[in-house]
């Protein structure tokens, strides 16, 4: 790789870690000017000193030199509007990847997890969103924290990202392996993102993936339209919401209400369960389709906790079972404090804070030293020391340097 590739990797890595050149400069020792050159692409880098910026970003050797095959390999599924190219959430999962693979390498134990692979339309999205349910004992009750649930019931990856405004999400796989992460981006539309996660999770369940390089993440392909439905069943489950209407009257718009409020799903999706259920009309549905969250919040009395909604799902959160992994790996010495800082985006100070006060250090190694009085006797022969005899002296022309 030139040098000038390996300078972009360093500077997004520097920015992926909070760090300006003259921080960097302090934690490896190598002069700013010399780390200019490096990231400008006026100098190779050498060796030790991409360990020691590896090492001070939280990044792997591999990373910043462009040598591994994890991002080759990479398969996806994501969301998007206005043909977003998902970068921004593509480079965050690939790091999720990278670090994954890395504690791979170094005998880091992962959590065991579990998955399935499911069916294909509309009445395949219902049936693997309530097999799903059935599966986890879910039962038909509204879905609290996705992220938790998700994590907890699949043992997948699941992180909260900054993104573009266009990214809502994206799922990738490293498929040697077996690594999946589920990223969604920060938003101040809760609901969104609530159905963004289902939506990849069916991406999941139904193994749609793609080449990392080939997706129209915004074409409203079959397979989009499935992992929609298995979404809206997921969050919105017909017995559910048969429950709970009971006495309530369907065409209501206070009911509206009260069903986005407690699936904590959109008015336009939970305006198409009630059509789906038969409980109201078309020309209901469409009208109610226009309607907003933070409208209905406002109509009916919820919005303090809207805003709650709001400030939880504009929250960064790191992927749990790889920040735990990645904990391990500082225990066993293998990893820096900084890339758990990377990881989760917060300062390193913060991190070693948040360590030190949960008593999690790194081990330090034992080296078992031997008394000289129990080592074992070694015969050394030590003639090939000696003064040479006389064939070894120096012939005519040559000179002598004794003294």
């Amino acid at each position: 790789m030139s040098a000038v590739n390996v300078g972009v990797l360093i500077e997004a890595a520097l920015e992926a870690a909070g760090l300006s050149q003259r921080g960097l400069a302090d934690a490896t020792g190598i002069s700013q000017s010399t780390l200019s050159r490096i990231i400008a692409g006026d100098r190779v880098a050498k060796l030790p000193e991409i360990v020691l910026i590896a090492q001070a970003t939280g990044h792997t050797v591999a990373q910043l030199t462009g040598t591994s095959l994890v991002a080759d390999r990479a398969q996806c599924a994501a969301r998007a509007t206005n043909d977003s190219g998902m970068d921004a959430m593509r480079q965050a999962l690939l790091h999720f990847l990278e670090l994954d693979s890395y504690l791979d390498d170094q005998a880091i134990p992962a959590a065991a997890g579990s998955g399935s692979q499911l069916m294909n339309a509309e009445l395949d999205g219902q049936a693997a969103a309530e097999q799903f349910r059935a599966q986890h004992h879910l039962g038909v009750q509204p879905l609290g924290d996705l992220v938790a649930i998700i994590e907890q019931a699949t043992g997948l990856d699941v992180a909260v990202l900054h993104a573009g405004p266009d990214e809502h999400g994206m799922t990738m796989r490293d498929p040697k392996r077996g690594a999946v992460f589920i990223g969604v981006a920060r938003t101040l539309n809760p609901m969104r993102q609530r159905s963004t996660l289902a939506h990849e999770l069916g991406h999941v369940l139904f193994g749609d993936w793609v080449d990392e390089s080939s997706g129209d993440w915004s074409a409203r392909t079959p397979i989009e339209r499935r992992a929609d439905a298995f979404a809206r069943h997921l969050l919105i489950p017909q017995a559910g919401l048969a429950q709970f209407l009971d006495d309530r009257d369907p065409s209501s718009l206070a009911t509206l209400s009260s069903i986005a409020q407690r699936f904590l799903v959109s008015p336009a999706l939970a305006a198409i369960a009630l059509h789906q259920g038969k409980f109201i009309g078309t020309s209901v549905k469409e009208d109610w389709k226009r309607w907003s969250t933070p409208q209905l919040a406002v109509r009916f009395g919820w919005t303090d906790h809207y805003h709650v909604l709001q400030a939880d799902a504009d929250q960064r959160r790191a992927p749990q079972r790889l920040l735990a992994r990645a904990v391990s790996g500082y225990i066993e010495g293998v990893l820096p404090a900084r890339a758990i800082a990377t990881l989760r985006g917060i300062s390193l100070d913060d991190v070693e804070l948040e360590l030190r006060e949960a008593d999690v250090v790194p081990h330090q190694p034992t080296v078992a030293w031997t008394a000289a009085d129990d080592l074992p006797e070694v015969d050394i022969d030590l003639s090939d020391l000696d003064d040479g005899d006389a064939s070894s002296e120096p012939g005519p022309g040559q000179r002598r340097h004794d003294r």
